[in-house]
């Protein structure tokens, strides 16, 4: 039996402060992140990888707030409840490029700081200056820098 050789791997906690959405996807390629705080995991994923947040909402800078903040001390590792869902919703709903992503209400308890699964919703009156097109009803997970906090 002949062993598969590992896919190619991009660390996005090598190339500093980005926000995005890794979109599960067969692509041949993995990226990985440092993510759940003060866990500090490897986390994974096979997919497409889009840059977003560049709009007039700082959205990484909002998110990186609220998991170091007084609720999550930068401690969030075990899943996040639905108040952090509710609250990532309404950050990614404030911008034209994320406003179809939503957090994935079924995997909150796989979710953590800088790895939040969600699904990309339709919406057509958004598609003309939406950048992720075509990609309606497919999973992603919204990653940015990781905390790490002392």
């Amino acid at each position: 039996m002949t062993k598969k050789a590992p896919m190619p791997t991009l660390r996005l906690c090598d190339i500093g402060e980005r926000i995005g959405l890794i979109i599960v996807w067969k692509s041949g390629v993995v990226y990985s992140n440092q993510t759940g705080g003060l866990a500090c995991f490897l986390s994974k994923q096979e997919g497409v990888f889009v840059p977003i947040g560049e709009g007039l909402l700082n959205q990484d800078e909002l998110l990186w707030e609220h998991f170091t903040g007084s609720k999550w001390f930068g401690a969030c590792m075990d899943g996040i409840d639905e108040e952090t869902a509710d609250y990532i919703d309404e950050v990614l709903e404030q911008n034209i490029e994320t406003s179809c992503v939503k957090v994935d209400r079924s995997r909150l308890g796989k979710s953590h700081e800088a790895w939040i699964y969600v699904k990309i919703m339709d919406d057509p009156n958004s598609e003309e200056r939406r950048i992720i097109k075509g990609f309606d009803g497919c999973r992603a997970i919204l990653t940015w820098d990781n905390s790490e906090l002392p």
